[in-house]
């Protein structure tokens, strides 16, 4: 279990309020109020900065990772017949105006405390301690780089500053020709000012390795889906120029990249956890036990690999903090509600029958949305090991009517779901109060640490494990696929148990596909795959197109899934899978020189809104 420094999450909680909540105030103006006074300072502000992804995280449907995976071809929005909410991302349209307005918020949240740091960190005397310094200063550029490519990746050409301060009014800048040079620029300076080893594995911090992988997944984005690059390893790729700063010298090539790629993988401290299993926390030591699809894993007793495993480069961490107060700063945002969102539905049958009872341990109940959708299951291999572990085929695992039921507010819930995210639960849960252990996590605290349900509620706020947002996995395909080889591919096939392939722009794409399957990445890996203005020919369109007919239950009954208004394929060339800006900041700049809605979002478009979740 990861250790939690208390002053440094303490500090996070308390600066976060100083934002306030999102209204009609614009988000990309930098408050310095609170300029830190002592180098000290620093490290509490940048605490605060890391903060900012527990406040992403009070709302599911508001975060890069949640969101992306609901959009992909893989995933549906599902939930209850009511979750408009859900339904709309899923079919690539808006329910309301408010919709993406705490991702806007936190988005310029981040960049407005990254800023402060990376500005402010010279004003102090580090002499002796420049290691120190150059750390908390590449820590600063990764953060700012990380919500700058969220945050164009949400909504394409953004508002967009580099200074302690944004100006007034800060205008919208074009993504490709300025935003993704400086994404480019500030995870090369992270790259280059942080230490491999400075931090420890597991405590929340970015790293050099991260550093590295999150500059080849940017920059693989910039020219797959900008510069329509198509197949990066053959591809005839021009050096970026890069603004002028800190640790970055000259132009970025794809040998930089690549050479940064092998530093991770060989230097970072690193390594690929032995069986895929045991990264997601069903393998916990309090549940395995009783599952028995790992069986083997128990009786040699080899459990969950843990929120430190040595896979993990980069997460969204959580602690006991959570709660409903009104008013809190962060509210739910330091438990993972993610796994909450992806339980099983809840409900009944009709019939009396619920999920998520001591029937279906180890799979807890919860909201039921971003179920996966039917094309994953059945274009995935049943050779590939990776498939079942990924996937809960809740019928056939849990025993339709006894373990599992389809409800009677289910939603586009085709029966699978997403094992990395899920709730879980283990034999010593209780499932007569949500206040006692009802989840893993309740009874292990309980029982093993001797902390306080904090929030009272163990079913919606016991929820600890990382939501893993690179690995090096991921990090080992993305160089495979930059240079046309197959030697970390096949490392990454060997670990999950499948044959080995040689190296052709299909087999790393269905590699990426299935390792990567329900963390969030498909929908921008297909994005790039495509090329922006790709129309509905492209390969992001037809793959989304293929849920119009997927199998799916709808209250109890099984029908076939239509888009709500047109088609996937329409509505992602209308948008180039770019999000609605929210239409309050709209509002308040009030000039389109200064910020422009994007383009398929207008009130005029007809399949833009959603006025009621969809009916099969």
């Amino acid at each position: 279990m990861k250790k939690i420094f208390l002053m440094a999450i303490a500090a996070a909680f308390t600066l976060a309020s100083c934002d306030g909540q999102l209204d009609s105030s614009n988000y990309t103006e930098a408050n310095t109020g609170n300029f830190p006074a002592s180098a000290a300072d620093l490290n509490a502000e940048l605490a605060a900065l890391y903060g900012v992804m527990n406040q992403f995280s009070i709302d599911p449907l508001q975060t890069p990772w949640f969101v992306s995976h609901i959009m992909s071809d893989d995933a549906n929005g599902a939930g209850g017949t009511g979750d408009v909410e859900s339904h709309a991302i899923g079919h690539l349209m808006a329910n309301k105006e408010s919709l993406l307005d705490n991702a806007w918020h936190c988005t310029f949240v981040g960049i407005a405390r990254a800023n402060a740091i990376i500005y402010a960190v010279d004003a102090f005397d580090w002499t002796g301690q420049e290691t120190t310094r150059n750390q908390l200063l590449g820590e600063a550029y990764f953060m700012r780089g990380l919500f700058y490519l969220w945050g164009t990746q949400f909504w394409g050409n953004i508002p967009a500053y580099w200074a302690s301060a944004a100006p007034n009014p800060c205008p919208q800048q074009d993504a490709e020709t300025v935003i993704f040079p400086h994404i480019l620029a500030d995870f090369v300076s992270a790259a280059n000012l942080m230490t491999h080893g400075y931090t420890t594995r597991g405590d929340g911090h970015a790293t050099k390795g991260a550093a590295e992988g999150y500059l080849a997944r940017a920059y693989m984005f910039y020219e797959g889906f900008y510069k329509k690059k198509g197949e990066l390893a053959t591809a005839t790729l021009e050096d970026v120029e890069l603004p002028d700063q800190e640790g970055v010298t000259g132009a970025l090539t794809k040998a930089q990249v690549v050479s940064y790629l092998e530093d991770a993988i060989n230097n970072g401290g690193y390594s690929l956890v032995d069986d895929f299993r045991r990264l997601w926390q069903y393998t916990n030591e309090l549940s395995a036990p009783d599952y028995p699809f790992v069986a083997d894993l128990a009786a040699a007793k080899k459990y969950w690999a843990g929120n430190d495993n040595p896979e993990e480069m980069f997460q969204v961490q959580y602690v006991n903090l959570g709660n409903w107060v009104t008013g809190a700063a962060i509210g739910m945002g330091f438990c993972n509600q993610v796994a909450l969102y992806s339980g099983l539905r809840c409900d009944d049958n009709g019939a009396g029958v619920s999920n998520g009872t001591a029937a279906s341990i180890p799979f807890g109940q919860g909201w039921g949305q971003g179920t996966i959708n039917a094309n994953l299951w059945d274009d995935w291999p049943d050779s590939d090991p990776r498939k079942k572990a990924t996937i809960l085929d809740a019928p056939a695992e849990l025993g339709e009517g006894t373990g599992f039921v389809f409800t009677t507010t289910c939603s586009e819930d085709a029966g699978y779901y997403n094992k990395k995210w899920i709730t879980v639960t283990c034999a010593r849960s209780t499932f007569d109060t949500n206040t006692d252990a009802y989840t893993w996590w309740g009874v292990y605290r309980k029982e093993k640490v001797g902390v306080a349900n904090n929030n009272g509620n163990s079913f919606q706020g016991d929820h600890f494990n990382d939501i893993i947002l690179l690995r090096l996995a991921d990090v080992m395909l993305m160089h495979s696929e930059l240079t046309g080889t197959a030697t970390q591919m096949n490392k990454v096939q060997a670990r999950a148990g499948v044959a080995q392939t040689g190296y052709s722009w299909a087999n790393i794409k269905n590699e990426r596909r299935w390792e990567l399957a329900g963390e969030g990445i498909r929908f921008n890996d297909l994005r790039r795959w495509s090329g922006k203005d790709g129309g509905e020919s492209c390969e992001a369109a037809k793959a989304l197109q293929r849920q119009e007919g997927s199998r799916v239950n709808y209250t109890g009954r099984w029908t076939t899934m239509h888009h709500a208004a047109s088609s996937w394929a329409k509505r992602y060339a209308a948008t180039n899978g770019f999000l609605q800006i929210p239409p309050a900041q709209i509002s308040i700049t009030n000039d389109e020189e200064v910020l422009k809605q994007n383009a398929g979002w207008g009130a005029d478009v007809a399949d833009a809104n959603m006025s009621g979740t969809p009916v099969y």
